[in-house]
């Protein structure tokens, strides 16, 4: 018989790295499956050509080492009770997950901000500093557990499918660009591969073609404002400076940024004069331009689905209802006047569909359904398959979900283990 693995981990990405790491720590014999594909400016493409996607929206995914978090700003926040209560996930737990994970990842509380984004902290009580996490990447996390002897990384791998056997799972992967497939026995399953492609592995592998399941993401609006409170202020803003601010209530996140001159050029066409003098204004007044990063969260309905087709390809729908539109069209307006009165004057409202945060493949369901989750990341089909991304998220919270992520892929490593009859202290 071949090898067997205490635990194999699909992913390396923020997910993949903090679900294995306690795992490695407590001496477990545990491999990391993953694309592996050297990080570069042609990553999303090649992404592309590998996992077979149809969509009606713009899907970011990385096969990248270290997945998304290779590109990732470190921008982090914490979602209060309710919000991991709407997820399905035990907030005590997560709440003290936070803290461990603050530790690994060196977040900064208080992080340093410039002149602007000064400006927005003090405009109103509400708006407040973002915890951020500067250069972190899975990809450095892996390598430090690579000197580990008990944890094996195996990259340049696409998991196909796996089979219950009895007393362990069996899992396929192909090679990227060839078209050998690899048989790889594992105790216990652990998919970390993001949203999408963790229940695309579980549809393959459960036979569940054709089978509607939800999908979440979240649709960006970018106001683009003038800032007045800094409008005659010689001194120009310090760029390098990674100081971002933010507000969020029940029905929304903002996230103030500063925008990008070379996306912010496009703004010239909506300035009622020539070119010549609209250029020498646009210079004079982008210094001054912020960005309010508009997000709602985002709920399970009809409309927004994924299923995996016979011949392979995960067709993803995305469509909000009449209804929730109308609703956030409302709230804009209410943000637009709530911007205006901290001294903001909005100009334009840019809307788009590409996002990178996605969500419930395999919800968390007391009762299981034909294809779900316990609390705990287990999956109900399932006596050793776990999922610790998104995945099994009830809904999509407006705020950035990363370091949640983290924090409950640490808490479903911390789980697996019990099944080894260890207790991660």
């Amino acid at each position: 018989m071949k090898k067997i693995y205490d635990v194999v981990v699909v992913g390396s990405g923020p997910s993949g790295v903090h679900a294995a790491y306690p795992l490695v720590e407590a001496g477990l014999k545990v491999a990391m499956i993953d694309g592996g594909l050297k990080n570069g400016d042609d990553i999303f493409e090649k992404t592309n050509q590998f996992l077979k996607i149809k969509s009606n929206i713009k899907i970011n995914q990385s096969l990248a080492k270290g997945g998304l978090s290779e590109v990732w700003p470190g921008i982090c926040d914490f979602f209060n009770k309710k919000e991991l209560t709407n997820l399905g996930l035990p907030p005590s737990e997560i709440l003290d997950e936070y803290k461990e994970i603050s530790n690994l990842i060196n977040l900064e509380l208080q992080p340093e901000l410039n002149i602007q984004t000064q400006s927005i902290l003090n405009a109103d009580k509400q708006v407040y500093r973002l915890p951020i996490t500067i250069s972190y990447h899975c990809s450095e996390v892996i390598e430090k557990m690579k000197k580990s002897k008990n944890f094996k990384y195996i990259p340049n791998h696409l998991v196909y499918k796996f089979k219950e056997e009895e007393g362990f799972l069996e899992l396929e992967s192909k090679l990227i660009n060839k078209s050998t497939v690899i048989k790889i026995k594992t105790k216990y399953l652990i998919l970390a591969a993001g949203a999408i492609n963790s229940t695309k592995i579980l549809l393959r592998s459960l036979n569940l073609y054709n089978f509607k399941t939800p999908f979440l993401t979240k649709k960006l609006y970018a106001i683009v404002c003038l800032n007045t409170r800094i409008l005659l202020m010689k001194k120009n803003t310090d760029n390098d400076k990674i100081g971002q601010v933010a507000m969020s209530n029940k029905d929304y996140f903002i996230q103030f940024y500063r925008g990008n001159p070379n996306a912010l050029k496009k703004a010239i066409l909506y300035i009622p004069l020539p070119e010549n003098h609209a250029s020498k204004l646009f210079s004079f007044i982008i210094p001054k331009i912020i960005i309010a990063d508009v997000r709602f969260p985002t709920f399970p309905s009809r409309e927004k689905f994924s299923f995996l087709t016979r011949n392979e390809i995960l067709e993803i729908s995305f469509h909000q209802t009449s209804k929730e539109i109308n609703i956030q069209k409302n709230k804009l307006n209410k943000i637009k006047k709530k911007l205006f009165s901290l001294g903001f004057i909005p100009l334009k409202i840019i809307t788009n569909d590409v996002t990178s945060h996605y969500s419930n493949g395999v919800p968390i369901q007391v009762k299981p359904g034909k294809l779900s989750s316990d609390k705990y990341g287990k999956l109900h089909q399932s006596k050793r398959v776990y999922l610790a991304d998104s995945s099994i998220w009830r809904m999509l919270p407006a705020k950035p979900p990363t370091l949640t992520i983290m924090a409950n892929a640490r808490r479903v490593g911390k789980h697996v283990l019990k099944n080894f009859k260890i207790n991660y202290d």
